[in-house]
């Protein structure tokens, strides 16, 4: 019955999100708690996990209002015009060539192994860029993810970590077992990013030279909010801001500190109604995902509490055939792309690989091979998870919603994540 009502309830949220466009609010405030109530909770149970849920997702809602209000600022300011001008001068107007450049910030920037370091890095940095040449976010936000995904394979970065608890095998020697794969994802971007940009040019979404009179005519509107004279000194902020990301702080306290800076040092001679209204510019583009945000709390917060999302774990890895059973580990890994709209990072290593490895060891496999079997491609479908709060702060960033974005990535996601798993299969690795 719990099984039932979880899919169930999955089924009804992907169809409300992508067929009937409801608002992810909506849907994430009134459907857990219809399947909580079906199976039989109380009315005070159910408000305990969505409380719980909320509390879970605080920081990243703190991250989501710090950054993308810091980063209206200095786009206000105009501290991204002059690399932005710089950059279209030299890229020739084409889709690839903005992908190609997103790939190399992302993979420089996830050097520390932090998805919502790259995010906050890569997306302010190149989404001006593409938004000058005409280039779409869709395309870009898929690349981006995929990139994410690809260098989240290094030791640090978060997964090969979760499956050395599970296996007790050391991160490092994971790691070096899986970096063939890693390899060929990192080529395999730059062929998606050629592929996407065929079928962006294709569908006429090509990318255009920026128009002169464009240009213009935002400078003309926006001018009196420019601060040329202080670039440099935001400069020098915004490197500070970035720079606190790498050294262990809570992420949101940067952006936060660095509000209560740039607003008088842009807007102080203005005096407090100017600096509050630059603040209340921003609202349009935070209120509704902040509420998004919240609304996968509350969602996840009864997966979890409620024991659907244990469940339902065991029974997907029951559903493999015994007749597959020496191929269970490639068909989880494939398997994981998908999964990954509903179930976390902490839910597939600790909930589903242990299932996964007690079987599979059954047929001969190893548990190593189930681990990097689930992380490739989990990695892969992280970055579409409903049910992960950083989905929505990046979507936020992107000016996405969360059905559209999953019409546009699912299939070349699923794609991405099988050909990492099958190769990691016929080399060996797994």
């Amino acid at each position: 019955m719990v099984v039932f009502v979880g899919f169930l309830m999955i089924a009804a949220l992907i169809l409300a999100l992508v067929k009937f466009k409801v608002l992810p609010l909506s849907a994430f405030a009134t459907l857990p708690v219809l399947a909580a109530l079906a199976l039989g909770f109380g009315v005070t149970d159910v408000m305990t996990m969505l409380a719980k849920g909320v509390i879970s997702v605080l920081p990243t809602a703190a991250l989501f209002i710090g950054s993308i209000t810091y980063f209206g600022i200095m786009t206000d300011v105009g501290l991204f015009e002059r690399p932005v001008n710089w950059l279209t001068r030299r890229i020739h107007p084409s889709v690839f060539g903005v992908l190609a450049v997103a790939i190399c910030v992302a993979m420089i920037s996830h050097l520390d192994g932090s998805g919502t370091t790259t995010i906050m890095v890569t997306v302010p940095a190149m989404l001006p860029i593409a938004r000058k040449l005409k280039v779409r976010a869709l395309p870009l936000a898929f690349i981006v993810t995929m990139t994410i995904g690809v260098m989240n394979f290094l030791p640090w970065g978060g997964p090969l970590g979760r499956a050395s608890v599970v296996v007790g095998v050391d991160t490092v020697t994971l790691w070096k077992q899986i970096l063939p794969v890693q390899i060929l994802g990192i080529a395999l971007l730059f062929v998606s990013a050629w592929l996407v940009a065929k079928q962006e040019d294709r569908r006429g979404f090509a990318a255009k030279a920026p128009e002169e009179t464009d240009a213009q005519q935002a400078e003309t509107v926006e001018n009196e909010l420019r601060r040329p004279g202080l670039y440099w000194w935001n400069l020098a902020l915004t490197a500070v801001v970035l720079a606190l990301l790498f050294v262990g702080c809570p992420a949101f306290l940067p952006f936060l500190a660095g509000i209560g800076i740039a607003l008088p040092l842009n807007y102080a001679k203005q005096g407090e109604r100017a600096q509050t209204a630059r603040i209340k510019a921003q609202a349009g583009n935070v209120l509704p995902m902040i509420l998004t945000i919240i609304g996968a709390g509350m969602f996840l917060g009864v997966l979890q509490d409620s024991g659907m999302i244990e469940q339902m774990a065991a029974a997907v890895a029951g559903l493999i055939p015994a007749a597959l059973g020496q191929f269970m580990h490639v068909i989880m890994g494939i398997l994981a792309v998908p999964m990954s709209l509903v179930f976390e990072a902490d839910t597939m290593n600790y909930g589903i690989l242990p299932v996964v490895a007690q079987i599979g060891s059954s047929y001969g496999i190893s548990q190593t091979a189930s681990a990097l079997a689930i992380a490739i491609g989990h990695n892969m479908g992280i970055g579409l998870c409903m049910t992960n709060a950083t989905v929505y702060f990046a979507l936020g960033l992107y000016g996405l919603e969360y059905g559209e974005t999953i019409k546009y990535s699912f299939w070349k996601t699923l794609a991405f994540g099988a050909v990492l798993v099958l190769f990691g299969a016929v080399i060996g690795v797994l």
